[in-house]
Order: structure tokens, then sequence, then C-alpha cells
């Protein structure tokens, strides 16, 4: 339970504006999980880099997150991280978005901010995805006010699409019902201090979310004052979250999730960035993602159907962070041992996807000027192999795979395949123990391409380059050193069966 009294927003709530960055430093990402190498060195550290990928920029639509986690800390326990209670001691911007004034805080807050992606936030999210309650008011309230209770005191995440429109975390502090059959939340919210600007909407009773059943809820941050302030009315028709996060679960330390240390099994991040937008998921039995192969904007595309759904799936919904009007899907995937393959399509031009199971690495790259569809099968990913085979629409489209397996050690092993080009085919490349050798073939075409493999080893990286290797269709080239440990000077075998 709190130390003081219960929560009030012109006390407990901070007294500057949420803010944004476009970008976190390397030593923000060390603070916010445990084991992180002390340098972004994908050499040293291929895994820690690949998430960096997406810590950097999730803070570059606010910190509202971070302020939310950071003040319930210091509500419940009068002091952390070096800060002290109540919030609104701390100065700073009140209403132009600056944040505190205090370097050291602005930081600490960046690490709150990124602490959402730690383990157990992670797990806490697959949690409410698989229990249907992503938009689920009646699910966020009852969470709330059991935390308000037991002193295990919840954020509230609210969004107007699956894309994360307008996504925002706020503090929910007081819960009632008035009048009966509409429940009220009132909420302390980020884009709202408690100032000369904003005051009103506290002493007024703005502040606060209604519903009346799960997905009729709305929250209107312009409420009657603040028309021109650009506020945002949030509505739980527009299909896109609402969700509540006890801060027990996200407040401390913990391993980032594509890390070899990371809990969580069979968990998988799926990223993909740049000219290209995932369009389904799906498994060999049939079960989907989402219902229909298109481009997707609203969480009511999502298969809902039992029969039909693939579960263990969640697309990660904050995560947006817009590059040239380019939206980087995040997805992490919870699947037991032993589930079917799964295919990815994607369709887009000029794009990287990233696959990351247990240690395990595949990115795949294509830097196509025109778009297609391509689909990914991925086989065996947590195994001593994995296969990836690659159906594409496209002409004379350019890939470029990469797998890549890290050990608890730091010690890492790499094949990488160049200059490969598909016309209205297929690509198959397939590793055999722990990327000890590669297998590439193709049923409709020749191919041509060429292979890096690289090794890193009690801090020593050896890398080997082998171009101008062919295919015929139907058949498979296998390609390996002879000793990876003597790598640079080593024989290279190659040997062609029938596929």
């Amino acid at each position: 339970m709190a130390i003081g009294d219960a929560f009030d927003p012109v006390k407990n709530g901070w007294s500057f504006h949420n803010w944004n960055d476009q970008s976190l430093s390397w030593d923000l990402y060390r603070r916010a999980y445990l084991a992180i190498n002390p340098t972004q060195d994908p050499v040293a550290a291929p895994l820690d880099c690949l998430f960096y990928e997406a810590f950097e920029i999730c803070a570059q639509h606010g910190n509202c997150g971070g302020l939310a986690m950071l003040g319930l800390a210091l509500y419940k326990y009068g002091g952390y991280m070096g800060f002290c209670g109540p919030a609104s001691f701390y100065t700073g911007s009140p209403s132009n978005g600056s944040g505190p004034d205090s370097q050291d805080l602005h930081q600490a807050i960046n690490v709150m901010q990124a602490r959402q992606f730690s383990g157990p936030g992670i797990q806490n999210f697959l949690d409410v995805v698989k229990a249907g309650q992503l938009n689920d008011a009646e699910a966020a309230y009852a969470r709330i006010q059991s935390g308000l209770g037991s002193g295990d005191y919840s954020m509230l995440s609210l969004s107007n699409g699956l894309f994360g429109d307008a996504a925002h975390t706020i503090i929910p502090y007081r819960v009632e019902e008035s009048p009966p059959g509409t429940k009220v939340i009132h909420v302390w919210d980020s884009d709202r201090p408690y100032n000369d600007t904003y005051r009103d909407f506290y002493d007024l009773d703005m502040n606060k979310v209604t519903f009346t059943s799960p997905t009729a809820w709305t929250y209107d941050q312009n409420a009657s004052h603040f028309n021109n302030d650009g506020g945002v009315l949030y509505s739980g028709s527009n299909n896109g979250w609402f969700f509540s996060v006890p801060i027990s679960l996200e407040l401390h330390k913990a391993r980032q999730p594509v890390s070899v240390g990371f809990a969580i099994e069979g968990l998988t991040f799926l990223l993909v960035s740049g000219v290209g937008a995932v369009t389904q998921i799906e498994d060999d039995t049939g079960r989907r993602f989402y219902r229909s192969n298109r481009v997707h904007r609203h969480v009511a595309e999502f298969e809902t159907d039992d029969e039909r759904r693939l579960d263990g799936v969640a697309r990660w919904p904050w995560f947006g962070a817009r590059r040239h009007d380019q939206l980087p899907e995040l997805f992490f995937l919870q699947r037991s041992v032993g589930s079917p393959p799964l295919t990815v399509t994607v369709r887009g031009a000029n794009y990287r996807l990233i696959h990351s199971q247990s240690g395990h690495l595949l990115e795949v790259e294509t830097r196509a000027r025109a778009a297609a569809r391509d689909r990914f099968r991925i086989e065996g990913s947590a195994g001593d192999s994995q296969a990836l085979e690659i159906h594409t629409d496209g002409e004379k489209r350019p890939f470029e795979i990469h797998q890549l397996r890290e050990d608890g050690a730091g010690d890492w092993r790499s094949i990488r395949i160049r200059n490969a080009r598909i016309t209205k085919a297929d690509l198959r490349v397939q590793t055999h123990g722990k990327l000890r050798a590669v297998e590439v073939s193709s049923r409709k075409e020749k191919q041509e391409f060429d292979v890096e493999f690289r090794q890193y080893r009690s801090k020593k990286l050896a890398s080997r380059s082998v171009g101008g290797h062919r295919v015929p269709a139907g058949k498979a080239v296998r390609v390996a050193p002879a000793d990876w440990n003597a790598l640079k000077k080593t024989d290279i075998e190659r040997s062609l069966k029938d596929r």
C-alpha cells in the first residue's frame, strides 16, 4: 500500500508535460535491462544490437509509460531510482513537451518507458491477448480495482487503432459506479499535468474514463474546455486497445526478450521494417492471425474463430514509430516445441524481416524497387537446424538471408547467403548441426548465390566469403567449411543432391 494518503493528481502527478525523444542511447539501454553488453558492438553482442533497434525508438511518440510507472513508484514507495515523492516536486515545462528540468530524471523516465519491453511486461501482454482482453474495459477495471486494494497499482494503456493510433498510458487512481450501469475510472494524464492550463480538467472532474460494456468506453482529453488544445477523444468503438498493467510486472530491471538468457520458453521476436507490411501469419494446419491477406488497420481484423485462430501470436500495439511514413511492425509469438512451421507473408519492396528465438537469429532483406508478395516459411527455429523457404511473385527479386546462432558464453556462428535473385519462384535455405553447414535449393529455377561464413569465438572474429555457387532447379547444394576453427584457410566442402 502507499505510504501516504490516496493518490492525489495535484500532488502525486508530475507538474510537467509529456515529451518525446527521437532516440534513446545505448547507456539507457543498459540501465533498462539486465546483462546488456557494455558497448554497441554487433560482433560482440549481435542480439543486444538487434533488440536495440526496437528499444531506440520506443519514446519517439512520448514517455507516457515512463511517467506513469515512475510516478506510481514514487507514490507507492515514497521514492525510487534516487528520486523522492511527491512527483509534483520536480519542475519542467508545463505545456510544450520538453519534459523535466533534471537530466537525471529525464533519463530515469526514459528507462521506465523502455521497461514495457521487459520479459515480464511482454509475458503480461501475451496473457492479455490470449485471454481476449486487449480491448476490454471490464477486465481492465477489475484489475485496477484489485490493485487499488492490494497496493499493486496499475497503469492503463489505450489507443484508437491497431497501429497504435494516439497510443497512450495513464494512471488510474479511483474507480466507481455512477450512475448505476456506468463505471468510471478517474485518471491522471501526462498530457494534462495539473497546472494553470489544465487545472479545470481535474477540478471539474473531467479526468475520467466511462464505460457501460467492455468495448463501449470513452476518454476525452479535450473535455469541454480544451477543444483547441490537440487532445484526443479515445473510444472503444475504434477497435484499438484498453488494458491495464500492474507496475510490479514492469518496474524492476529484467532481461530483454531476444537475449539468450530470456526466461519465456518458446518466445519469438518478429520485426518487419522498411517498405513492407505483414499481411498474414499462419501455420501448416491453416490457422491464421488475420482474417484476410491484406494490409491491416484494426484489431477487428484479427481472426477470432476458435477453429481458425492462430494462438500465441500478439502484435505489439504501441510499437509504431513512423520513419518517412514507413511503419515497423513488431510481433511476439509464444508457441510450444513441436508446433507446426510458420509462414509469414509480407507485401512490400525494400524491407527487412527479423525472426529471433532462443539465441537463433534469422534475417531476410530485399532491396527490390517494386512491391511484391513474399511468403516466408520458417521451420525448426529453436532446434539444431533451421530452414527458410521463400516464395515470391516478384521479378528478379534480390534476397539476402542471414542466420546466426549464439550461445550463453557470447560466442556465435553465422551463415549469410548473398546475391540470390528469384523470379516468381522459390528459394530454400536450410542449415544443419548448429549452423555447421547450409543447403540451398529451388524447385522451379536454377539459383546463383554467394556464401559468407563467420564465427566469433573467445572474443575473436573469423570470416570466409565463398562466391560463385550455382544449383540447378530440383537440386540442393550443400556448402560447409571443413574446419570452422580454421575458417580462413580450411577447405570448403560442396556436394549436390536431389531436393
